[in-house]
Protein backbone atom coordinates (compact mmCIF):
# COMPACT_ATOMS: atom_id res chain seq x y z
CA UNK A 1 0.00 0.00 0.00
CA UNK A 2 2.79 2.15 0.68
CA UNK A 3 4.25 1.97 -2.71
CA UNK A 4 0.97 2.85 -4.21
CA UNK A 5 0.47 5.71 -1.95
CA UNK A 6 3.97 7.30 -2.76
CA UNK A 7 3.74 6.81 -6.72
CA UNK A 8 0.19 8.58 -6.41
CA UNK A 9 1.34 11.41 -3.90
CA UNK A 10 4.52 12.17 -5.94
CA UNK A 11 2.86 11.97 -8.96
CA UNK A 12 0.47 14.42 -7.89
CA UNK A 13 2.67 17.49 -7.53
CA UNK A 14 3.85 18.82 -10.26
CA UNK A 15 2.67 21.47 -12.78
CA UNK A 16 0.62 20.83 -16.41
CA UNK A 17 4.08 20.06 -17.80
CA UNK A 18 6.42 18.64 -15.59
CA UNK A 19 10.20 19.46 -16.11
CA UNK A 20 12.24 15.94 -16.14
CA UNK A 21 14.76 17.38 -13.58
CA UNK A 22 15.66 15.57 -10.39
CA UNK A 23 12.20 16.19 -7.96
CA UNK A 24 9.68 14.44 -6.32
CA UNK A 25 7.78 13.97 -9.70
CA UNK A 26 10.56 11.81 -11.06
CA UNK A 27 11.48 10.30 -7.72
CA UNK A 28 7.84 8.96 -7.40
CA UNK A 29 8.02 5.29 -9.29
CA UNK A 30 11.54 4.39 -8.00
CA UNK A 31 10.83 5.08 -4.57
CA UNK A 32 7.11 3.05 -5.50
CA UNK A 33 9.26 0.41 -6.95
CA UNK A 34 11.55 0.49 -3.54
CA UNK A 35 8.55 -0.16 -1.35
CA UNK A 36 6.88 -2.49 -3.66
CA UNK A 37 10.35 -4.76 -3.41
CA UNK A 38 10.30 -4.44 0.67
CA UNK A 39 6.69 -5.83 0.38
CA UNK A 40 7.65 -8.60 -1.70
CA UNK A 41 10.64 -9.07 0.98
CA UNK A 42 8.33 -9.25 3.85
CA UNK A 43 6.47 -11.53 2.28
CA UNK A 44 9.14 -14.05 1.45
CA UNK A 45 10.44 -13.88 4.83
CA UNK A 46 7.09 -14.42 6.79
CA UNK A 47 6.58 -17.45 4.53
CA UNK A 48 10.11 -18.96 5.02
CA UNK A 49 8.87 -18.29 9.10
CA UNK A 50 6.30 -19.74 8.97
CA UNK A 51 7.19 -22.77 6.68
CA UNK A 52 9.93 -23.12 9.40
CA UNK A 53 7.69 -23.36 12.80
CA UNK A 54 5.32 -25.19 11.04
CA UNK A 55 8.37 -27.91 10.76
CA UNK A 56 9.43 -27.06 13.93
CA UNK A 57 5.67 -27.76 15.49
CA UNK A 58 5.41 -31.51 13.31
CA UNK A 59 8.84 -32.09 14.83
CA UNK A 60 7.17 -31.52 18.36
CA UNK A 61 9.95 -28.36 18.87
CA UNK A 62 9.18 -24.75 19.78
CA UNK A 63 10.81 -21.83 18.16
CA UNK A 64 11.30 -18.18 19.39
CA UNK A 65 12.90 -15.58 18.19
CA UNK A 66 14.91 -15.99 15.02
CA UNK A 67 17.20 -14.09 12.54
CA UNK A 68 14.74 -13.30 10.20
CA UNK A 69 13.20 -10.24 12.70
CA UNK A 70 16.84 -9.13 12.53
CA UNK A 71 16.67 -9.00 8.54
CA UNK A 72 13.01 -7.38 8.60
CA UNK A 73 14.22 -4.82 10.77
CA UNK A 74 17.45 -4.11 8.91
CA UNK A 75 15.33 -3.99 5.77
CA UNK A 76 12.98 -1.89 7.01
CA UNK A 77 15.94 0.00 8.06
CA UNK A 78 17.98 0.56 4.85
CA UNK A 79 14.42 1.27 2.80
CA UNK A 80 13.97 4.42 5.38
CA UNK A 81 17.34 5.39 5.42
CA UNK A 82 17.06 5.64 1.53
CA UNK A 83 14.21 7.47 1.62
CA UNK A 84 15.55 10.00 3.94
CA UNK A 85 18.27 10.33 1.81
CA UNK A 86 16.86 10.55 -1.41
CA UNK A 87 13.96 13.23 0.46
CA UNK A 88 16.91 15.54 1.43
CA UNK A 89 18.70 15.48 -1.79
CA UNK A 90 15.64 16.38 -3.66
CA UNK A 91 14.70 19.31 -1.23
CA UNK A 92 18.38 20.75 -1.33
CA UNK A 93 18.16 20.21 -5.59
CA UNK A 94 14.04 21.96 -5.41
CA UNK A 95 15.87 25.12 -2.88
CA UNK A 96 19.50 25.46 -5.19
CA UNK A 97 16.74 25.83 -8.65
CA UNK A 98 14.57 28.14 -6.53
CA UNK A 99 17.14 30.33 -5.41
Amino acid sequence: MMGVLVAQLFRLEHIPEPTNHFGFYVLGKPLACICQGAAIYSLSIGCFRTWRYQNAIVRGKAISGGYEIVLLAFGIFILLLVFLILMIIVNVLMEDLDS
